[in-house]
């Protein structure tokens, strides 16, 4: 049964992270050159303690989208940071975690993406649309 594979099947692999004290500005385009929806957020310890989402930042600034493009007005980012926008403390997974047991997690949480880790190193993130369309796909 595809709920019980594992997401090492599903998720999307990036080592891009980015800590607590970051502007949102760099956040928000290094999210945006790497194609990447949430990222993990790490604080001094260099250990997980957020996730953060494009989605987060633009609620909080004027994007819009002209001929397709998606695009945000960056200026006063330069002043937050990402831990002042994080979803703190999100629930880890590894890439051993069941499909099921992570789609749980969101559900009980309310969050869409969860932080992946695995030996102490941040490796990902699962969100709720790469489950659907898995399990979708099945």
């Amino acid at each position: 049964m595809r709920k019980r594979a594992l997401i090492a099947e599903i998720i999307s692999l990036s080592q891009a992270t980015v800590h607590t004290w970051d502007p949102l500005s760099g956040v928000y385009r290094l999210m945006k050159a790497n194609e990447l929806k949430h990222m993990p957020v790490l604080g001094t310890d260099e250990q997980v303690c957020g996730v953060i989402s494009r989605s987060d930042i633009k609620r909080l600034g004027f994007g819009y989208k002209y001929e397709q493009i998606e695009d945000i007005e960056l200026g006063m980012f330069d002043m937050l940071q990402a831990g002042q926008v994080m979803a703190t403390n999100p629930p880890i997974v590894s890439s051993r975690t069941t499909v099921m047991e992570a789609s749980q997690l969101l559900n009980d949480t309310d969050l869409v993406a969860l932080p992946v880790v695995d030996n102490g190193k941040a490796i990902g993130v699962i969100d709720i649309h790469e489950i659907i369309r898995f399990l979708l796909a099945g």
